[in-house]
């Protein structure tokens, strides 16, 4: 009974089926849509195995618009972004197609192998591991898992993997490749070869296959059958220009300039229309510094074409390398009139006006870029140089929008990223602008100017921990790279992390003997240590390595007052500005110590002579003051602050000099100053904070209390309690008090010890009409037994409240 039911149900699924589809085919509707979705994909196959990728793209494109949960789209699309090396979209590619299906076999193993060029063999394992559960003979799978253990050293485990891939699949290149890798770097290199060769018999259309042969021949010294392999790889194909490159460079890695150079000619002759093989030669020629020899090439190059805007291109940016820009600018303009807005005309107008942004043409450059942009609105290049223009003319915002459309096409960009990241910085948006630079350091982990950004931003916000962790991890990659130890000795200088400089200043000793920060670090290490006349010892001889480097003439001071050698201090910075009269830094030096012995006059002419060679730094001034005060001439004082502002335009002289004004009850003067800052810095939170005190002073009228907000409303997200205190005391003028005591609270949390906070509190209490709150913040300003801005009036109300 119960099968003749499953039956009869069936049976009208079925007919119900079927009655749905006729009715549906009458629209054209029923199976058609995965008929189609099949069609594109099959087409898409077909058009990638004839290597068609741009319209297999296309078809695989279709697949997605009808269904955008294929997996097998998305690998496919994960494939074609392969094979142009976009490794980031391939990742997420094939992340997608494992997400949607995560027995997907093919796309765990291409993610897996991703994940282990990356460095992450803990993921590449897994997705070895997810595909060998289902299928455990998989031998791209065993691959995938011997190539993630040999990453991680166990080199044992990884040749048992690729032995058993290999004896699954004979036929496997990348185990053939793999598996002589691992011999030859076990010494077995007789071994490796005969294994690569052998491969090279069965795939001898794969590139790869003939230049791990070559690696492992070179490996052995075996100059002559590296040259017989690389010189069958050319006969494989000889239109391929890349394959001669490599004997290229080869020959050039052996110091052979003159077969090179062979080659290279013999490639310009025999691809006589080939672009490419003509730049190279001119590329190799100037990267032997024979710079008039590839010049001379490539006006003939020009000269025998006048309508190739590619030689001419390249004819600019040779003419820009050697800092010709005129002759730049002339050839550039040239293809932009003939070129026209062609993808040559949009890249010469490109050029052209990063030029001209470097000479301070800014609104030529600007037309030019826009001419570029209406072409083409996400032109990569024009984006980034117009948010150049926006960084050098105070509108970071405009840049940073351009910069996050062309991230949008290109998350990889690291010059994107990078210019991101300094115009946060102007904006004073210090984390958005690290967050910039650790994306683009995941878009290039291995880029060493990249990380030194990042680094420098850490140093300078006091994040040494992370500073030492990126700088860690560049020395795992750039072991040999001698600007990480000296980054790591800046770290542990600024940690006062003695014993690891010590041992930074061993290594720069043992591998960098002329390398004087090894002195001078051992030199501050010792000094920490007490021990005076050894750091004296280091730091001459560091001094003698790099004569008149100021670090370290500072430090032999230091040193010699110690010793309570005061005269012997002054001889070696004496001798610095007489090796070099310009140096202004050590007159300044000389001035300092003449000032810590009162030394007023000698001083003086010390620090001013330093200001006649840069009068626009600012130290010299802050201690010319310091001299005036010190002789009790406290308007002299104030005139050299203003000398000193006026020179250097630097703010914290300002904010000093504009501080020096208010006390005196130049009030206008002062506030003056404080806006003159803010327009070239609007970044400075001290300047504005302090403009913002002198506007709520009173009873101050609507238009103050509202310029005062503007000034001070970013504060909300600092965590100074006095910026903090500002905050909430405009609250509190505006009538504002429960955002008052909002903020005066956090900023009392901070455990400052500030009078003022207590005080500011108080009166906001007291307007709520909370007198016992109010008494108890009174009691505390005033108990502090500090003054503060406020305290007469302050005492009378305590007074009243009592």
């Amino acid at each position: 009974m119960k099968t003749t039911m499953e039956f009869a149900l069936k049976l009208f699924k079925l007919l119900l089926g079927s009655f749905l589809c006729a009715v549906l085919l009458l629209s054209g509707a029923c199976s058609s849509k995965e008929d189609r979705k099949q069609s594109y994909f099959d087409r898409g196959m077909e058009l990638y195995s004839q290597g068609n990728y741009t319209k297999a793209r296309l078809e695989f494109k279709n697949v997605l618009q009808i269904d955008p949960k294929d997996a097998d789209a998305y690998y496919m699309f994960g494939l074609l972004e392969e094979k142009e090396e976009n490794w980031r979209k391939a990742f997420s590619l094939f992340f997608r197609a494992v997400e949607l299906k995560p027995e997907h076999q093919d796309a765990q193993v291409h993610l897996g192998t991703i994940y282990v060029l990356a460095g992450e063999t803990e993921k590449a394992l897994e997705a070895a591991e997810a595909v060998l559960k289902i299928t455990p003979d998989h031998s791209e799978a065993l691959v995938l898992r011997g190539f993630a253990l040999a990453k991680s050293g166990e080199s044992n485990a990884a040749i048992e993997d690729v032995l058993s891939a290999f004896s699954i699949d004979p036929s496997n290149v990348e185990a053939a490749s793999l598996l002589s890798a691992l011999y030859a770097d076990r010494g077995e290199l007789d071994r490796a070869i005969r294994i690569a060769s052998d491969s090279l018999q069965q795939h001898r259309d794969r590139v790869a296959s003939y230049l791990l042969l070559a690696r492992l021949h070179a490996k052995a010294n075996d100059d002559k059958a590296v040259v017989q392999v690389l010189t069958d790889l050319i006969q494989s194909n000889p239109n391929e220009l890349q394959h001669r490159l490599h004997l290229v460079s080869y020959y050039k890695e052996k110091g052979n300039a003159k077969l090179a150079k062979t080659v290279l000619k013999q490639a310009v002759k025999d691809l006589s229309d080939s672009e490419e093989a003509k730049l190279a030669l001119v590329s190799y020629l100037k990267s032997n510094k024979d710079v008039v020899g590839a010049e001379s090439l490539l006006s003939e190059y020009v000269a025998q074409n006048q309508d190739n805007q590619t030689f001419k291109i390249e004819l600019a940016k040779h003419h820009i390398s050697l800092n010709r820009q005129v002759e730049a600018l002339q050839v550039l303009s040239d293809v932009i009139n003939q070129a026209d807005l062609s993808t040559d005309g949009l890249m010469a107008r490109t050029l052209k006006a990063s030029l001209l942004v470097k000479e301070g043409s800014t609104q030529e450059a600007s037309q030019l870029i826009e001419e570029v942009l209406e072409a083409d609105p996400k032109y990569k290049d024009a984006l980034l140089v117009r948010a150049g223009i926006a960084l050098v003319s105070d509108d970071p915002d405009r840049g940073i929008a351009d910069l996050r459309t062309l991230l949008r096409e290109d998350p990889g960009h690291v010059k994107a990223h990078r210019l991101k990241a300094r115009s946060h910085l102007k904006k004073g948006e210090v984390e958005l602008a690290r967050q910039s630079l650790e994306d683009a350091v995941k878009a290039q982990p291995q880029e060493t100017a990249t990380n030194f950004e990042l680094v420098q931003l850490l140093i300078q916000t006091g994040e040494f921990d992370d500073a030492e962790v990126v700088l860690q991890k560049m020395r795992r990659f750039a072991p040999k790279e001698i600007s990480v130890l000296r980054g790591l000795g800046i770290v542990y200088l600024k940690q006062k992390n003695w014993s690891e400089l010590l041992k930074i200043a061993n290594t720069l000793q043992s591998e960098y003997e002329a390398e004087p920060l090894g002195y001078y670090y051992q030199g501050l290490v010792e000094q920490s240590n007490g021990r005076l006349e050894q750091s004296v010892e280091s730091l001459t001889r560091s001094l003698e390595l790099k004569p008149g480097a100021i670090d370290v003439l500072v430090a032999l001071a230091k040193s010699y007052f110690g010793l309570k050698q005061v005269d012997e201090a002054l001889n070696q910075v004496n001798q610095a500005v007489t090796a070099d009269p310009k140096h202004y830094l050590a007159y300044n030096l000389l001035g300092e110590i003449h000032l810590s012995q009162n030394r007023l006059v000698e001083a003086d002419e010390a620090f001013e002579h330093s200001l006649s060679i840069n009068e626009k730094w600012p130290v010299p001034y802050r201690n010319l003051v310091k001299v005036r005060l010190m002789e009790g001439k406290q308007a002299d004082a104030v005139a050299m602050l203003r000398r000193g502002f006026q020179n250097s335009l630097d703010p914290a002289l300002g904010i000093e000099l504009a501080n020096a004004q208010d006390k005196l009850g130049r009030v206008d003067e002062s506030k003056k100053i404080y806006q003159q800052i803010l327009d070239k810095h609007p970044e400075n939170m001290l300047a504005a904070n302090n403009l913002a005190m002198i506007l709520l002073r009173g009873e101050p009228n609507q238009a103050k209390q509202d310029q005062a907000l503007k000034l001070v409303e970013g504060f909300s997200t600092s965590e100074n309690p006095i910026v903090l205190d500002t905050l909430g005391w405009t609250h509190y003028k505006r009538g504002e008090m429960d955002k008052a005591i909002s903020v005066l609270r956090r900023a009392l949390r901070k455990n400052s010890k500030i009078p003022e906070i207590d005080y500011h509190l108080a009166l906001a209490y007291e307007q709520i009409g909370d007198m016992d709150a109010a008494k108890t913040h009174l009691d505390a300003a005033l108990a502090s037994g500090k003054p503060f801005e406020g305290i007469t009036e302050a005492k009378s109300l305590q007074a009243r409240l009592q």
